[in-house]
């Protein structure tokens, strides 16, 4: 009996855990990214808007942008986004000009170390690169971020991979 546990927690249990694994990250559908060479930025919007980008604030590097967040107003709720969805406040969203549209961004908040998962589904309005923003969040995004009362905070973005679907509750 002793021998077939010792068996059991030896090789089948790691084969076991290991299959599991697989299986979860095949089911997020989300591919992190973090050491590769694929550009998630918008190639074609940097060039359109290489004008207003505002250089003292915002830095450009491939997969990481850092500048200045907002967040949307909450009357913004119902109206269409860039891919055609219905905005929602209650979702991990958000519009940034830079990144490509379905590109899954961790934002980083700066000042107090706090990050969140959303995906890119809208755009800004360009002068809003003027002021240094680089990318406008959903009020959950926000809150979930620390957001501070004047409603923007430095942020740093990480391009993590694209998905169709947005990051479930963080």
């Amino acid at each position: 009996m002793n021998i077939k546990l010792n068996f059991f927690f030896i090789l089948v249990f790691p084969l076991l855990c290991a299959i599991q694994l697989l299986a979860q990250n095949n089911t997020q559908k989300i591919y992190p990214t973090s050491l590769t060479t694929i550009n998630f930025l918008d190639s074609a919007a940097v060039k359109k808007y290489h004008k207003k980008i505002d250089t003292h604030r915002i830095k450009i590097e491939l997969n990481h942008i850092t500048g200045i967040a907002s967040f949307y107003s909450a009357n913004l709720d119902g109206t269409l986004t860039a891919t055609g969805e219905i905005f929602k406040n209650s979702k991990y969203t958000a519009a940034c000009n830079l990144y490509k549209l379905n590109t899954l961004v961790c934002v980083t908040n700066m000042r107090n170390g706090r990050s969140v998962l959303v995906r890119i589904n809208d755009r800004m309005h360009p002068s809003m690169l003027k002021l240094g923003r680089v990318v406008d969040l959903s009020s959950t995004a926000a809150k979930k971020l620390h957001l501070s009362t004047k409603g923007i905070v430095k942020v740093a973005l990480d391009a993590v991979g694209y998905s169709k679907i947005n990051p479930k509750k963080q």
